[in-house]
């Protein structure tokens, strides 16, 4: 299986393939933003950004080879399975009985929020059975260094928009940003935000915010990614 992430505006590829028995994921990232540092240095920021996510107790398939070619950044990993996106219907996670599975992908966000560290909340970044994920994104390097490198080449038009949008992958906008992404699935997902709004509570990453200040904030984080999509803004 090959393809884009359709719910991302970078240019990845995905192929699942199996070598010597075992089923991997190949994934290759190309760079789409005039980044003034070579694929080799990138690659080694990813590699950071993974150890820091692995030091902070993130679950993430094993990485079997990377390299860089041709200005490519090629990894091979395990392959997790489907994503929730793809396992699972959106309401089903919430009313069908799979709660635990959101449960999950939000233990694994609380520890990226414990560490201090920036994490894409996506569902589409969570993959395994059941309650059993991991999470597969490191691309770009949410680390202050690469944020930096970006926004050094940004576009006067683009500086602010790139700033606010990586600000959203901080610790403090974490709940929001979980919900927010919900509409980028599915438009009228926003039905969701009770629900959502209570299994944040629930699990602690959320206290003492009104429902109408947790929507509020979750419709402007995702407005702020859908306005950078349109105006194809890339992050790496």
């Amino acid at each position: 299986m090959a393809g884009a992430n359709p719910f991302s505006v970078n240019n990845t590829r995905i192929r699942r393939l199996t070598v010597d028995g075992e089923s991997l994921v190949e994934k290759t990232i190309n760079r789409n933003a005039p980044l003034s540092v070579t694929s080799a240095e990138l690659k080694a920021e990813m590699d950071t950004y993974r150890e820091q996510l692995a030091a902070a107790g993130v679950p993430m398939p094993r990485v079997a080879e990377s390299h860089v070619t041709d200005g490519a950044i090629v990894y091979l990993c395990e392959d997790g399975g489907p994503n929730l996106v793809e396992r699972y219907e959106q309401p089903g996670l919430l009313t069908d009985g799979h709660a635990d599975v959101l449960t999950s992908a939000i233990g694994i966000i609380k520890r990226a929020i414990d560490a201090g560290l920036a994490i894409d909340p996506h569902i589409k970044n969570f993959v395994g059975e059941d309650a059993d994920l991991t999470y597969v994104d490191f691309s770009p390097p949410l680390t202050m260094a690469y944020v930096e490198a970006r926004c050094a080449v940004a576009k006067d038009t683009e500086r602010d928009i790139l700033r606010e949008n990586f600000a959203y992958f901080t610790p403090y906008f974490l709940p929001y940003h979980f919900a927010g992404d919900f509409l980028n699935v599915d438009s009228s997902a926003d039905r969701l935000f009770p629900a959502l709004h209570s299994l944040l509570t629930d699990t602690g990453l959320l206290s003492g915010v009104p429902l109408a200040e947790f929507i509020s904030q979750a419709r402007a984080i995702r407005a702020l990614e859908d306005r950078r999509l349109r105006e194809r803004i890339y992050l790496i």
